[in-house]
């Protein structure tokens, strides 16, 4: 039986889980679920997904589902859906994760892990909320230019010290493209769509970290798929 994935090309999510798939080379049936209408929260998804929200897997018997924050993107499930992914076809396409027998290599992939969702994803969204998903006037609200500004500068030092982190390494977990890249991608290219993209190009390793990996083949299939959603 053919894996079944649930979600849409717009979503942050969806995008993670759609990056690990095409580098996987994985076979797949997309269900695209159009979650600006709330077409999760009804039958026949509502069994699917009992939070309403994207993106979920079907994989046999087992379900992996998501549940959104702001019902706007998902949390930690969609990066579940790409672990699972990167173990279960390892051997098949690229490598995404740490050699099993490398203790250092895994530490580190966890570090860098755990930076992705702990220090860089809050700040992230609360930029992605006022300045795309929800920014101000859209319906009716005033803006609130201070409360912009700091989560703005807040992002801001997060990026200098990914910049950093970049200056001694190609990509996020160590030398080579793994899964933790790809929880990055979707999050950073919807800051360029919110209008941030000078300040990830003005920090120079940051700026070649995407370079490299907005030009994977991976990426550009998955991009384009949502171009034509």
């Amino acid at each position: 039986m053919a894996l079944k994935l649930y979600g849409h090309p717009v979503s942050m999510c969806t995008r993670r889980v759609l990056l690990v798939l095409a580098e996987k080379g994985i076979d797949f049936e997309f269900i695209s679920v159009d979650f600006f209408t709330g077409e999760q929260k009804r039958a026949p998804y509502d069994e699917m997904m009992p939070f309403g929200q994207i993106p979920a897997l079907e994989d046999g018997a087992l379900r992996l589902y998501g549940k959104l924050s702001q019902d706007i993107v998902t949390t930690a499930p969609s990066r579940a859906i790409a672990r699972y992914l990167a173990s279960k076809y390892r051997d098949q396409g690229t490598d995404l994760l740490p050699a099993v027998d490398d203790a250092q290599a895994s530490a580190l992939f966890e570090q860098f892990a755990s930076v992705e969702y702990s220090q860089f994803y809050d700040p992230a969204l609360q930029v992605l909320i006022m300045k795309l998903f929800y920014p101000a006037g859209a319906r009716g609200e005033h803006s609130d230019e201070a409360a912009t500004r700091d989560s703005i500068d807040r992002l801001h030092n997060k990026l200098n010290v990914l910049d950093k982190i970049l200056s001694t390494q190609d990509y996020f977990a160590g030398p080579q493209f793994t899964i933790v890249d790809a929880f990055y991608m979707p999050v950073i290219s919807s800051l360029f769509d919110a209008g941030e993209g000078p300040a990830i190009k003005q920090r120079e390793n940051l700026a070649s970290w995407w370079e490299r990996v907005s030009n994977r083949e991976s990426w550009k299939k998955i991009t384009k798929t949502e171009s034509k959603a």
